[in-house]
């Protein structure tokens, strides 16, 4: 994709962008030469005959200068992901000062799956932070939504209006020019100004860094999906070397393996998107203070513990089972956290209190897991050590509170006794512990070779790696082969 030079200007490096993005045929040009004043860029009539290049031109808005950049239909969602990503980089290389503005040009029309996968799409190829830079323009509306834009948000269906929130509502209207066709037409003027005004009032740049890092995340998630799609085949064929007891095992195992691939295919179309969700499977944990249980029966703030330390983590036959600590997914001793209290009333009527954060898990009820922030007072039952086992007992009153220093030990069984009450060791993501415990498998077998001394406040990198494929537990857990694997 090549780049035409605009005709005033030898060079516009030294110029922030405004970028119009959208599909082939959604009017970016049209816009471009509303927001000029002039018929610069070239219109096409169909999606077919859409310049294939970048068109630019320069602008003033409030004295400052912008290098309009008219993208070809680079989101079109029958594209490949490596034909996307080429062109993208191209037209991103071309705004090395940064981009002001990230202009999505949509059709005002039913919300179709094609404009729903072309908002992953740029979500996808742009990444989160692109959306701090993002306006959306509807074009083609009719004459009453084009006056009153509220009756045209109203008519927008919920996933439309999710998205419009996640750019903080940035939005306005291309008119129709045949129908507001009379020069200098007040609404015309007023969507126009509209556009400017979102445009200078983004504080900074989209630079070619954030597209860089982007770029790069969604490469290093496919090279790890591929070591990951590895690893599991190489499980499925231990599966068939054990055999099978009869023909049902074999078709259920070939099934699995079928749908796996499947799966693996779709992670792979998916890739990077992740990298524009800020969710980490580890962006949990327990307060410093939190008191846990040794081996050698010596209670002790969580903030003590050392890789390699045994933990309580239940109970067996009225004894109490220890684990092992072979990693902290983060911690730190300083940063203030906020903290979920979850207050509960002993056999011995004394008051205990578990201090997690909110997107812990804990089990709850019949033996499950949940996060901390779904318990409900007088109704959510807990599981607390009285000595012997654990037993149920009914959460009695929620409080926050913020303490200073956090800490996320991970230990072999995957469970912990923090505070009398029994805990998960992960978070963030879906609560479902068997399948995490068969995803840190790896790393549980790596540790007991080298151990971890691993104590930072960022996530640890094999956790990262999990957030980033997520959708890996996911999909495990639809195919429901914790049995199997």
């Amino acid at each position: 994709m090549s780049l035409q030079k605009d005709s005033s200007s030898n060079t516009n490096s030294n110029i922030p962008a405004i970028l119009l993005v959208g599909k082939s045929g959604a009017g970016k040009s049209t816009l471009g030469n509303l927001l000029l004043g002039r018929n610069e860029f070239v219109v096409s009539d169909s999606a077919e005959s859409s310049p294939q290049v970048c068109q630019t031109a320069l602008i003033k808005i409030n004295n400052k200068t912008f290098n309009i950049v008219d993208t070809p239909g680079i989101f079109d969602t029958g594209k490949t992901n490596q034909e996307i990503l080429k062109e993208t980089a191209q037209a991103i290389l071309q705004c090395t000062y940064g981009i002001q503005a990230i202009i999505f040009v949509m059709e005002a029309t039913r919300f179709t799956k094609e404009q729903k996968d072309t908002i992953n799409q740029i979500i996808k190829f742009l990444g989160q932070d692109s959306l701090n830079h993002m306006i959306v323009v509807f074009s083609k509306c009719r004459k009453a939504p084009t006056k009153d834009p509220d009756l045209l948000f109203n008519s927008l269906v919920q996933e439309q209006k999710d998205f419009l929130n996640s750019i903080d509502n940035r939005f306005t209207v291309s008119p129709d020019l045949d129908i507001f066709e009379e020069p200098d037409d007040p609404i015309v003027e007023r969507h126009v100004k509209n556009l400017k005004n979102y445009i200078v009032d983004i504080p900074d740049f989209y630079t070619t860094a954030s597209f860089e890092k982007v770029r790069i995340a969604r490469e290093r998630e496919l090279q790890e999906i591929e070591q990951w799609e590895l690893k599991t085949e190489e499980q499925f064929q231990a599966i068939a070397r054990e055999g099978f007891h009869d023909d049902s095992e074999l078709r259920q195992w070939k099934e699995t393996r079928e749908n796996t691939k499947k799966k693996f295919k779709q992670l792979r179309a998916k890739a990077g998107s992740d990298a524009a969700v800020n969710m980490e499977l580890g962006e949990a944990c327990f307060a410093a203070d939190s008191k846990v249980t040794l081996q050698n029966g010596k209670v002790t703030n969580i903030s003590e513990l050392v890789i390699g330390d045994y933990v309580c983590c239940g109970f067996e036959n009225g004894k109490k089972i220890f684990s092992e600590v072979f990693l902290f997914i983060h911690a730190d001793h300083d940063t203030v956290t906020e903290f979920q209290l979850i207050d509960f009333m002993k056999q011995d009527g004394s008051q205990g209190t578990l201090c997690v954060t909110p997107e812990h898990h804990i089990f709850v009820n019949g033996g499950g897991t949940d996060f901390a922030k779904n318990v409900i007072p007088n109704k959510t039952q807990l599981f607390i050590s009285n000595g012997e086992k654990l037993v149920p007992v009914t959460s009695a009153r929620i409080s926050k509170e913020r303490r200073k220093g956090y800490y996320s030990p991970l230990t072999r069984s995957g469970n912990i006794l923090v505070d009398e009450v029994l805990c998960s060791c992960y978070a963030s993501a879906p609560p479902y512990q068997a399948l995490f415990n068969f995803v840190f498998a790896p790393l549980k077998i790596y540790t007991k070779i080298f151990p971890s001394n691993y104590l930072d406040k960022e996530i640890h990198p094999y956790v990262k790696f999990l957030s980033r494929g997520r959708r890996i537990v996911e999909f495990l857990d639809d195919l429901n082969i914790s049995r199997s694997i």
